[in-house]
């Protein structure tokens, strides 16, 4: 059985994607491909992959690679996704698939035509909470869902210095997306109507031609309504990078989750207070947290034929939601969503 897995782009996500083709045991890691060399060394030297490389071509004619992690900016991910489904490899995809719909559909295309699995890695699917959530949502714990809250927002810090691409993307598409899925996931319905507001000036003021929020008030065919609020403005002193909240009221009861000030660990220095994340990190040599967990489940989904997390449909489906998300904001009136 071939086992070689690749990772193309080594960048702040990326590197989730090498510890979990580190740790696994069935997997080959075997090439780290980054624009950035000296990046690419690093993340493979820390990782222990076979070789690093400035060029996908050299990893797409390895016969032995059977799979790669595409991890490139939000914008970025058609030319290598596309060149490695045609070399036959096996495609998992940082979220969002796409940012326009025309590029979600072509790698969708390419891959039903050659054969090939694609999963978009919305890790949230393998989150303990969300996961819980959708299990209690499934046997009617709080009855029917009405309405829900969901807020996943960053520190001024993450557009400003951590992504130096941050100008093609959004607090929409970078968080947004991962919320909008798992909303619809735990539901198990669909978006068809929304309304949206959103502002700019703080980022662009800092030299990021990015809005600084998007509020969208969103309706689902079976009749609960949704806000999501993502904002890439909280500042710096804040004592998380991100503020996850989501709150779900329905006629019987009701569950709220905190993923980011949940009071597992606090920890208190001479300059602030910090609530450390236990659920994303790998702690020690195994594979731990549940961005690790949602890799493994790629891993299985190639070497034993098993299905993935999130489909590229289920990709195609929210760059279609947010796109229209957009166009709420531009029109300022509520938009169809046809997905």
């Amino acid at each position: 059985m071939k086992n070689g897995f690749a990772l193309v782009g080594a960048g702040l996500f990326g590197e989730r994607h090498a510890q979990a083709y580190s740790r696994h045991p069935l997997v080959d890691f075997k090439y780290v491909c980054d624009l950035d060399e000296a990046r690419a060394k690093r993340i493979s030297e820390t990782y222990g992959a076979g070789k690093y490389t400035t060029d996908l071509n050299e990893v797409l004619a390895d016969p032995d690679v059977v799979a790669v992690s595409i991890a490139t900016p939000d914008h970025a991910h058609r030319a290598a996704t596309l060149a490695a489904i045609a070399a036959g490899k096996h495609i998992l995809v940082e979220k969002p698939l796409a940012t326009t719909v025309e590029d979600a559909e072509a790698m969708i295309d390419a891959a039903r035509k050659a054969g090939v699995k694609l999963m978009v890695d919305f890790h949230n699917r393998a989150n303990p909470p969300m996961v819980a959530a959708r299990d209690a949502v499934a046997r009617g714990d709080i009855g029917r869902p009405s309405y829900v809250y969901a807020r996943l927002s960053n520190t001024v810090a993450v557009p400003q210095d951590m992504l130096k691409w941050s100008s093609n993307s959004s607090a929409l598409w970078f968080l947004g997306s991962h919320m909008i899925d798992v909303v619809g996931w735990i539901l198990d319905d669909k978006p068809v109507r929304a309304y949206v507001v959103s502002r700019d000036g703080v980022l662009k003021d800092l030299g990021v031609d990015a809005p600084d929020f998007h509020v969208a008030t969103v309706e689902y065919a079976k009749g609960t309504v949704a806000v999501f609020e993502h904002a890439w403005i909280l500042p710096r002193t804040y004592n998380t990078v991100k503020d996850l909240k989501l709150e779900f009221l329905g006629s019987k009861g009701a569950i709220n989750i905190d993923g980011s000030h949940n009071r597992t660990m606090e920890l208190y220095t001479s300059e602030k207070g910090t609530f450390p994340d236990m659920l994303v990190p790998p702690f020690g040599p195994h594979l731990t947290g549940f961005v690790l967990d949602a890799v493994v489940h790629f891993v299985e989904a190639v070497l034993h034929d098993k299905p993935v997390l999130a489909t590229g449909e289920d990709g195609l489906a929210n760059t279609r939601i947010i796109s229209a998300l957009i166009d709420a904001a531009r029109l300022g009136q509520p938009v169809q969503l046809a997905v």
